[in-house]
Protein backbone atom coordinates (compact mmCIF):
# COMPACT_ATOMS: atom_id res chain seq x y z
CA UNK A 1 0.00 0.00 0.00
CA UNK A 2 2.92 2.38 1.06
CA UNK A 3 4.27 1.49 -2.37
CA UNK A 4 1.39 2.26 -4.62
CA UNK A 5 1.27 5.89 -2.50
CA UNK A 6 4.76 6.77 -3.40
CA UNK A 7 4.28 6.12 -6.60
CA UNK A 8 1.22 8.21 -7.81
CA UNK A 9 3.30 10.61 -5.40
CA UNK A 10 6.44 10.68 -7.75
CA UNK A 11 4.21 10.15 -11.02
CA UNK A 12 2.05 13.65 -9.60
CA UNK A 13 5.38 15.27 -9.29
CA UNK A 14 6.23 14.23 -12.46
CA UNK A 15 3.13 15.19 -13.87
CA UNK A 16 3.42 18.52 -12.72
CA UNK A 17 6.59 19.12 -14.16
CA UNK A 18 5.78 18.27 -17.51
CA UNK A 19 2.71 20.44 -17.51
CA UNK A 20 4.56 23.34 -15.93
CA UNK A 21 7.51 23.04 -18.65
CA UNK A 22 5.00 22.77 -21.26
CA UNK A 23 2.74 25.65 -20.10
CA UNK A 24 3.61 27.25 -17.16
CA UNK A 25 5.20 30.44 -15.96
CA UNK A 26 4.29 34.18 -17.15
CA UNK A 27 2.27 35.04 -20.55
CA UNK A 28 1.41 38.23 -21.37
CA UNK A 29 -1.21 39.08 -24.05
CA UNK A 30 -1.18 42.97 -23.92
CA UNK A 31 0.59 45.54 -21.97
CA UNK A 32 -0.86 48.18 -20.21
CA UNK A 33 -0.68 51.93 -18.93
CA UNK A 34 -1.35 52.75 -15.32
CA UNK A 35 -3.10 55.91 -14.84
CA UNK A 36 -0.99 58.54 -13.10
CA UNK A 37 2.32 56.90 -13.67
CA UNK A 38 1.89 54.13 -11.14
CA UNK A 39 3.70 51.03 -11.44
CA UNK A 40 2.02 48.20 -10.32
CA UNK A 41 2.50 48.27 -6.56
CA UNK A 42 0.55 47.95 -3.54
CA UNK A 43 -0.39 52.11 -3.87
CA UNK A 44 -1.90 51.55 -7.06
CA UNK A 45 -3.45 48.65 -5.35
CA UNK A 46 -5.82 50.66 -3.42
CA UNK A 47 -6.65 53.14 -6.14
CA UNK A 48 -6.73 51.12 -9.38
CA UNK A 49 -7.38 47.08 -8.43
CA UNK A 50 -10.79 46.09 -7.18
CA UNK A 51 -10.48 44.43 -3.96
CA UNK A 52 -12.24 41.54 -5.16
CA UNK A 53 -11.73 38.95 -7.50
CA UNK A 54 -13.17 39.66 -10.74
CA UNK A 55 -15.18 42.31 -12.45
CA UNK A 56 -18.46 41.59 -11.15
CA UNK A 57 -19.01 43.85 -8.05
CA UNK A 58 -20.77 46.78 -9.76
CA UNK A 59 -20.30 48.95 -7.09
CA UNK A 60 -16.54 48.88 -7.32
CA UNK A 61 -14.98 51.14 -10.24
CA UNK A 62 -11.58 50.40 -10.43
CA UNK A 63 -10.11 49.81 -14.47
CA UNK A 64 -8.33 46.32 -13.51
CA UNK A 65 -9.08 43.13 -11.57
CA UNK A 66 -6.27 40.84 -10.20
CA UNK A 67 -8.19 36.93 -9.54
CA UNK A 68 -6.59 33.35 -9.60
CA UNK A 69 -7.91 30.09 -9.99
CA UNK A 70 -6.87 26.82 -8.10
CA UNK A 71 -8.58 23.82 -9.98
CA UNK A 72 -8.07 20.20 -9.97
CA UNK A 73 -6.82 17.82 -12.59
CA UNK A 74 -8.00 14.40 -12.79
CA UNK A 75 -10.01 11.94 -10.34
CA UNK A 76 -7.74 11.89 -7.27
CA UNK A 77 -8.49 12.61 -3.93
CA UNK A 78 -5.26 12.16 -2.11
CA UNK A 79 -2.77 13.19 -3.54
CA UNK A 80 -4.21 15.43 -6.07
CA UNK A 81 -3.01 17.62 -9.32
CA UNK A 82 -3.94 21.27 -9.43
CA UNK A 83 -3.33 23.75 -11.58
CA UNK A 84 -2.94 27.46 -10.23
CA UNK A 85 -3.60 30.49 -12.39
CA UNK A 86 -3.32 34.09 -11.27
CA UNK A 87 -4.22 36.45 -13.71
CA UNK A 88 -5.01 40.56 -14.50
CA UNK A 89 -8.25 41.43 -15.90
CA UNK A 90 -9.15 44.42 -17.66
CA UNK A 91 -12.84 45.00 -15.97
CA UNK A 92 -14.32 46.87 -19.64
CA UNK A 93 -14.21 43.90 -21.85
CA UNK A 94 -12.99 41.17 -19.24
CA UNK A 95 -10.03 40.61 -21.03
CA UNK A 96 -7.15 38.62 -19.70
CA UNK A 97 -3.65 40.83 -19.77
CA UNK A 98 -1.70 38.07 -18.30
CA UNK A 99 -1.04 35.06 -16.27
CA UNK A 100 0.95 33.56 -13.82
CA UNK A 101 0.64 29.11 -14.34
CA UNK A 102 2.17 26.82 -12.60
CA UNK A 103 0.90 23.52 -10.99
CA UNK A 104 1.07 21.86 -7.80
CA UNK A 105 0.24 18.69 -6.02
CA UNK A 106 -1.05 18.58 -2.57
CA UNK A 107 -1.61 15.67 -0.32
CA UNK A 108 0.41 12.62 -0.09
CA UNK A 109 1.98 12.29 2.80
CA UNK A 110 1.89 8.36 3.67
CA UNK A 111 1.70 8.52 7.32
CA UNK A 112 -0.48 10.88 9.11
CA UNK A 113 0.49 14.28 10.84
CA UNK A 114 -0.43 17.07 13.04
CA UNK A 115 1.32 19.56 9.94
CA UNK A 116 0.17 20.34 7.14
CA UNK A 117 -0.70 17.24 4.79
CA UNK A 118 2.67 17.28 2.25
CA UNK A 119 2.69 19.24 -1.12
CA UNK A 120 4.58 19.68 -4.24
CA UNK A 121 4.74 22.90 -6.96
CA UNK A 122 6.97 22.52 -10.01
CA UNK A 123 9.52 25.12 -10.65
CA UNK A 124 8.99 28.01 -12.78
CA UNK A 125 10.72 31.39 -13.77
CA UNK A 126 9.04 34.35 -12.09
CA UNK A 127 5.87 34.87 -10.07
CA UNK A 128 2.29 37.02 -9.95
CA UNK A 129 4.14 40.11 -9.26
CA UNK A 130 6.92 40.14 -11.65
CA UNK A 131 3.99 39.34 -14.33
CA UNK A 132 2.05 42.42 -13.05
CA UNK A 133 4.83 44.76 -12.87
CA UNK A 134 5.56 43.30 -16.50
CA UNK A 135 1.76 43.67 -17.20
CA UNK A 136 1.45 47.09 -16.16
CA UNK A 137 4.59 50.16 -16.87
CA UNK A 138 4.40 53.51 -16.10
CA UNK A 139 5.04 54.55 -19.75
CA UNK A 140 1.86 55.41 -22.07
CA UNK A 141 2.08 53.02 -25.23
Amino acid sequence: YIGVIKLRVFLMDWEADRLCAKEGGIHIYEKAYLPGGYAYNWTANEKIFRRSFGCSNPDEHAPYAIGGTEIPIGRSVNPTLYKMTSYVMRCSDKKILGEFIRYGRSGGRITPTLGPDGGYDCKVSGDRLTMLETVFSKEQP
